[in-house]
């Protein structure tokens, strides 16, 4: 697996911890996010960890992520990896009252953005090379006020077991890494639980699933712990 990874997302909590434990493992990493001013205080925060560069962008709709992909094609023609990390805030949202409107709007910016950014990234990527987006555990849980959430990533997991299936002759890894906790990171660091999945425990994962993608034949990758982190699936 080669070394030159961008990370769409990388202002956000998961995207963080992402960014900073590629960076500790030697990867160079391209930082994506639609705030620069954000992506200048992830700079600050990762100095001296590694080779970090930055790119203010979009996977917002078609245009936006074509713009984007020709920004990193200057910095890494063809990345051996892209890692997604996406997402609206959340809110409490009782389906039976939520406008039809407002819904659609939540799968635009929770789903449909992960589609564009798979069309758009994966014919860039250099052959053998891996593409990972990262989801929540929601899918298979109901919580009344979060249906919205476990439909998202519901139909995300699906999604991308068909995407692996119609792109499968590019010859790259397509997975969905569903995170099945809450996650500790940059902006909850001092009020989380114990047991929550941290965001350098996700950096960790995804450094895993990048160096060795073989281990992971799976389209849907679940990390249910802390103590899976890390770890590649067992063969037993």
């Amino acid at each position: 697996m080669g070394r030159n990874i961008v990370v769409v997302g990388a202002g956000g909590d998961v995207g963080r911890g992402v960014t900073a434990q590629l960076l500790r493992e030697g990867f160079r990493v391209v930082a994506v996010g639609r705030s620069m001013g954000r992506l200048a205080e992830l700079k600050r925060d990762m100095e001296g960890l590694g080779h970090l560069e930055l790119i203010a962008g979009s996977v917002a709709d078609e245009e936006s992520a074509a713009a984007l992909v020709e920004k990193v094609k200057e910095v890494f023609p063809t990345p051996d990896g892209v890692v997604v990390s996406v997402k609206a805030p959340h809110q409490i949202m009782p389906l039976p009252t939520l406008e039809s409107a407002c819904f659609a709007e939540i799968l635009r910016a929770n789903l449909i953005t992960h589609l564009v950014a798979a069309k758009s990234f994966v014919p860039l990527l250099a052959r053998g090379g891996t593409y990972l987006a990262i989801g929540g555990g929601m899918a298979d849980l109901v919580v009344p006020g979060m249906g919205t959430d476990s439909i998202c990533q519901a139909a995300q997991r699906v999604m991308f077991k068909v995407l692996a299936e119609e792109l499968s002759d590019r010859g790259v890894h397509i997975h969905d890494l569903m995170l099945h906790s809450m996650i500790a990171g940059h902006s909850n660091r001092g009020a989380h639980h114990p047991k929550w999945i941290t965001d350098e425990d996700v950096g960790r994962h995804v450094a895993v699933i990048l160096q060795h993608p073989d281990a992971f034949p799976e389209t849907v990758i679940t990390l249910r712990s802390r103590k899976e982190a890390g770890m590649k699936p067992s063969t037993t």
